[in-house]
């Protein structure tokens, strides 16, 4: 067994919030704090020069005076190809959070007094297999090792399931964050955790209230102000009102009415909001939370007929906005509990992380057994080796979140010969299909007369919907290749295809063309970059000072 430090973390790595949360001596998660003695830390940094950073408020607030040089809201576009220029020097998605996921393991080294090297780091539920290898990228380029992805609902449910005791019950999580929101069902039992299904939307979140809010004071605003009065490319006066409409958003969620003081240009004026007004300026938004409830809904009852929902849990900051559990409560009859919204994912990541790490130190110790990895880990962080039993017992079970599929030439129109190729996707494995998958097969065809090589490219669900179109699916970059050298095989000789995904993502596809055996493997874990390119960001990364 190993005598490395043994102390992992769980980091909820939110859209406009973060947390790193850990088990402490008495079984129990703690969320560490930061430099601001705070629990959660923005999600936002500021490039002050080439070799300085600022994470979490200061940055936040930097966004006021100099907004050029400050990012937010970097998770909607993780698995995207998206590239940001600072000082000479180009930063990805995956770079950006890398530094956020620095500062936080900087503030859990303050707050513990170790070093933070290992950690579980969450996911929304509805991220597909790119979004999630770019955040665990992200883990990587900041220098820790990252034991594992759990989607931020499994997460939640955990925390409950440890804090409550409950088990045997189907919960419905109802998790709105700052960018991104989901609905999953969980299955909860004395010995796992197994997600049903899951949807979602990864651009429909807190921040779009906070932006409705900010429209609406500012619409007020001009409407007081002297005609010709100039505001709209005074960009310290809208980041200003960018903050107001969030701390405005958060006030109503207690309070009636508010009373907001703004000044720009020159002139000052009062803008009275009240709740009511919020809600009905934000109405569709949460129309759009509900029709991705009754979605999830539908697809329960096609996988389990007559399955009924025993608890809900509301998770994420925006969830304690009132409108969220009344609405909830008018639709569906539930009566929604607020679950430690903006610390449950975190803490319950901290619990997946010690179960993991438990696991994975009885592995490389050469199958020893669960039972002396808990007695090693018990000894080495003080915890007990019945609460390190129980967390290793515990099973989690996840649901693919988006379906991948092959690139077929449409010949449905019987003319297709005579036009420009058009291309489908044939999806071979589905949206909530239980993890690991299914072997599923397909038998393609040649097209072509004297046919003797075959292509074959791999895309994943990028819509809603896994509808066959090309633009409704995202191409996996490594998931191509050819089989070639094949004799001259007629029109309609049959290809054979076959498809599985892993728990941990690794696709793989075999296909065969019979007739000579030739095949084409492809192992995939779906990602955006390279692994030199992640190395190269992990550099850039180590050499940047990062401050809170």
């Amino acid at each position: 067994m190993s005598d490395r430090d043994l102390q992992v973390f769980g980091i909820d790595l939110g859209t406009t919030y973060s947390a790193i949360a850990y088990v402490d001596e008495t079984g129990r998660p703690a969320v560490c704090r930061n430099t601001d003695s705070s629990e959660t830390t923005p999600s936002v940094v500021f490039f002050e020069n080439a070799s300085n950073v600022v994470v979490g408020s200061v940055a936040k607030n930097s966004a006021i005076i100099d907004p050029d040089r400050v990012v937010s809201l970097i998770k909607r576009q993780m698995g995207s190809d998206a590239e940001f220029e600072f000082d000479g020097s180009t930063y990805t998605p995956e770079s950006i959070s890398a530094l956020i996921l620095k500062q936080l393991a900087q503030d859990a080294a303050a707050h513990t007094g170790g070093e933070v090297t290992r950690a579980v780091i969450t996911v929304p539920a509805y991220f597909g297999m790119q979004e999630r290898s770019a955040t665990k990228q992200a883990g990587t380029i900041a220098g820790l090792d990252v034991i594992g992805i759990v989607p931020e609902p499994v997460a939640a449910a955990l925390h409950y399931e440890a804090t409550t005791g409950a088990d045997d019950k189907t919960i419905l999580v109802y998790d709105l964050g700052g960018g991104t929101f989901d609905t999953t069902v969980i299955r909860v039992s004395s010995d796992e955790i197994a997600v049903v299904c899951t949807d979602g939307d990864d651009h429909l979140g807190g921040a779009d209230w906070d932006l409705r809010l900010r429209n609406h004071l500012l619409a007020k605003f001009q409407e007081q102000a002297p005609d010709g009065t100039e505001v709209e490319d005074d960009e310290e006066f809208l980041q200003s009102l960018a903050t107001t409409a969030e701390d405005t958003k958060k006030q109503l969620s207690k309070a009636e009415s508010r009373a907001v003081a703004l000044r720009g240009a020159g002139v000052s004026a009062r803008v009275e909001v009240t709740r009511a007004q919020f809600e009905t300026e934000t109405q569709d938004l949460l129309d759009k939370t509900i029709d991705i409830v009754r979605r999830t809904l539908a697809t329960l009852e096609s996988k389990q007929p007559g399955a009924k929902i025993d608890e809900v849990l509301l998770v994420g900051g925006a969830t304690k906005m009132p409108a969220v559990a009344e609405r909830l409560r008018a639709e569906f009859g539930w009566d929604p509990k607020l679950h430690d919204p903006d610390l449950a994912v975190a803490k319950g990541a901290a619990l997946y992380a010690l179960g993991r790490v438990v696991h994975r130190e009885a592995a490389e110790d050469g199958g020893s057994g669960v039972s002396e990895a808990v007695r090693t880990v018990a000894k080495q962080t003080g915890i007990s080796e019945r609460a390190l039993e129980n967390l290793a017992a515990k099973q989690t079970r996840n649901v693919l979140p988006k379906a991948f599929g092959v690139k077929l030439v449409d010949t449905s129109d019987p003319d297709w010969r005579n036009k420009p190729e058009r291309f489908l996707v044939r999806h071979l494995v589905h949206a909530n299909d239980p993890l690991p998958t299914e072997e599923r097969t397909l038998e393609a065809s040649t097209i072509y007369e004297g046919q003797t090589g075959v292509n074959i490219e791999l895309y994943e669900q990028s819509g809603v919907v896994a509808g066959p179109d090309l633009a409704e699916n995202k191409e996996i970059s490594e998931g191509k290749g050819t089989i070639d050298g094949l004799p001259p095989l007629p029109a309609g000789s049959p290809v054979n295809i076959r498809m599985t995904v892993d728990d941990e993502g690794l696709l793989e596809l075999t296909a065969t063309e019979p007739s000579t055996g030739k095949s084409l493997d492809i192992k995939v874990r779906v990602s955006v970059r390279s692994d030199e390119e992640v190395e190269e960001a992990a550099r850039k990364v180590a050499g940047i000072t990062v401050s809170g």
